[in-house]
């Protein structure tokens, strides 16, 4: 009955990439030894590389090796034994342990053919691949170099990886591509993704990302109608946001909203990890494989291990620092270069702005020049070539910097993956966040004017907002219709030639790797569009709202069409961005004190705050000059704050 349940089971099976050259004998190596641990190899054969062929295995496992690594790595499954005290509640669950047949069956659904899930299947299976251990003498054979690194390990996969000759292992759909079809057909005209059916099959990893998705998606139609309403009344009864009533309580609002969302999301990721049975899980000290290091001997296991020393590690820091930096500056010379063509830096003004001043460049805004914000030339799309240079430049140093951090991060060398994830994390958002708001806290916080910060927040978030719809939606359907034609022909071919697995595995190797950091990356840093500078633009949350349903449906079709299937990792939370995420939280806060504090309704609410500005005040920096439109500017009494005069 066993081996009847075992051939209807779906095995799980993943992909094997060896390079060219010394790839050869080590599929072969590979080969012998997953026979030796009870995995099967399906399929051996080449694939046309630049170079040369490139060969690959196609490996699958039974219900029973699969099993026993789920002992082994203690995943969670409901049991009878563990019934709850309340009506309607689940199983508790336990770690799964074959302990006795009767013990077994008191599994839930354990009879059943969709007892393990098709996620803890690829995990399960690239698991024990990964556990298949070797003799450091048998890979002494392979034409490879620093063959003492291999000692350090007894995983043949790993070896490999640190010898250079495993490129990839990726998991393999299951029935050529139906359930990533399912999800999609599913997903694709739903209000929310199904994150539920993600996890089912991508794992809790990929999931949560959705998850959050949908939960900031969802948390968005209050501000969205809140900011409409605010819109509006101003459009009704001709008020501007600088003298619009409720616009500071919409901003206040907003910082309720985001602390509340914060605390939301903590839940609702609690409630997924709890449902999906991964609550708690923390990712496991993974030595990344690209960890380079002298060998030595531990003083704890005294066995050979990687050592890499603090003091090269300091100085690969300080140059990460410096590099960043430099790329930092020059993303602060673009945006002064942009602001000038813009118009929004002054001849006459601060001593501080004057310094940014670049007269050749602010020439180009002045009445009518070519990029005259009030010109009306070609129905005034000249006046906004400016805003969308500006996000042209920021999305070009951000692919650039890219790169650049990626590099940086290889070169500290960090020895566990979750480190180096971090690192990478922390660069990015680092420099992609001040490229993306240094304007803007230019013109709210030096130059203290918030018409100009109303302006450059909707011509940068709109015209960011069109660039990411475009490139998230439009692109990749036009490689998904026309770029691929030629890879189906040959596809279909091979299929009627008996060759459909093969097939399959040409068609994944064209596939791009997933990549979720990008993804979260930019819903991070929307987030801070939304919340650093409510009052600036209240209909960014409705602006943000439409992007969010494209980006979720854009998201979902990459993951289960145009990218290869990702490893099932298991994830409690996600990580790293909940930090980034609370820094914003933070950050708005006082940002949104700031421009209350500067507005013209806190001067007409309390007007003993303030006073007229004079001549010192004019030479100390704190305001342009002492009379705005014809009014008198004001400043507080206490602190340097300055203030946009009255109209």
């Amino acid at each position: 009955e066993g081996e009847q349940q075992d051939e209807a089971w779906i095995r799980p099976r993943c992909l094997l990439v060896f390079p060219e050259g010394a790839g050869v004998l080590a599929a072969t190596v590979v080969q012998e030894r997953l026979a030796l641990a009870g995995l099967h190899v399906d399929l051996c054969s080449r694939l046309p590389g630049e170079h040369g062929p490139l060969p690959f295995l196609v490996v699958s496992a039974g219900r029973a090796v699969l099993e026993r690594e789920a002992e082994r790595l203690g995943l969670l499954k409901p049991h009878a034994d563990f019934a709850p005290h309340v009506k309607g509640q689940e199983l508790g669950r336990i770690e799964f342990v074959l302990e006795s047949e009767a013990w077994v069956q008191g599994y839930e659904g354990y009879a059943s053919l969709g007892f393990w899930t098709p996620c803890e299947r690829a995990q399960l299976l690239v698991s024990a691949v990964e556990r298949v251990s070797v003799a450091a003498e048998e890979l002494q054979r392979l034409p490879i170099k620093h063959k003492a690194a291999l000692s350090v390990t007894t995983s043949l996969v790993t070896a490999l990886r640190i010898a250079g000759c495993l490129e990839s292992i990726v998991p393999l759909d299951d029935d050529f591509g139906a359930p990533s079809a399912a999800i999609w057909r599913d997903g694709r005209f739903a209000y929310s993704v199904p994150a539920d059916a993600v996890q089912h099959y991508f794992g809790s990893q990929v999931a949560l990302y959705f998850a959050w998705l949908n939960a900031f998606t969802n948390w968005l139609w209050v501000p969205a109608a809140c900011g409409l309403a605010c819109y509006g009344h101003m459009r009704a009864f001709g008020y501007t946001v600088d003298d619009h009533p409720y616009v500071p309580f919409y901003s206040f609002f907003v910082v309720l909203w985001n602390v509340a969302f914060a605390c939301f999301w903590e839940r609702t990721c609690a409630a997924c990890a709890w449902r999906w049975g991964v609550y708690g899980e923390e990712r496991r000290d993974e030595v990344r494989p690209d960890f380079r290091g002298e060998l030595r001997t531990s003083r704890v296991t005294g066995l050979p291990e990687r050592h890499f020393s603090k003091t090269r590690r300091l100085a690969a820091y300080s140059f990460s620092v410096l590099v960043t930096v430099a790329m930092l500056g020059v993303a602060f010379v673009a945006m002064v270069c942009s602001l000038n063509v813009q118009g929004y830096m002054e001849e006459h003004s601060t001593p501080l702005e004057r310094v940014f001043y670049i007269a050749p460049l602010a020439r180009l805004a002045h009445p009518g020049a070519v990029f005259d914000p009030d010109g009306s030339a070609w129905f005034g799309l000249l006046a906004q070539v400016p805003g969308l240079l500006r996000v042209v430049v920021i999305s070009q140093l951000n692919k650039f910097y890219r790169v650049v951090a990626a590099r940086l991060t290889e070169l500290e060398n960090h020895r566990l993956q979750e480190q180096h994830e971090n690192s990478l994390i922390v660069k990015r958002f680092i420099f992609e966040a001040f490229d993306c708001y240094v304007s803007l806290f230019y013109v709210g916080f030096v130059q203290q004017d918030i018409r100009k910060l109303r302006s450059e927040l909707v011509s940068l978030y709109t015209m960011d907002s069109i660039r990411r719809v475009c490139t998230e939606v439009v692109l990749p359907l036009v490689s998904q219709r026309f770029g691929q034609r030629r890879l189906a022909m040959q596809m279909g071919k091979m299929k009627k030639d008996d060759m459909g697995e093969l097939a399959e595995v040409m068609s994944v190797m064209h596939k791009e790797e997933y990549e979720q950091f990008d993804d979260f990356l930019e819903m991070v840093i929307e987030f801070g569009y939304i919340t650093l500078f409510a009052s600036a633009f209240p209909k960014a949350a409705a602006l943000s709202l439409f992007c969010n349903l494209v980006e979720a449906k854009s998201d979902l079709f990459k993951l289960t069409h145009l990218c290869r299937r990702p490893l099932a990792l298991r994830a409690g939370s996600i990580g790293a961005w909940g930090r980034m995420l609370h820094v914003i939280v933070v950050l708005s806060i006082v940002t949104n004190v700031m421009l209350f504090s500067m507005s013209e309704q806190l001067a007409s609410w309390a007007p003993g705050l303030y006073r007229e500005a004079e001549e010192r005040d004019v030479l100390q920096g704190r305001v342009a000059s002492a009379v705005d439109g014809g009014h008198a500017d004001l400043v507080m009494r206490s602190g340097g704050g300055g203030y946009v005069g009255l109209a």
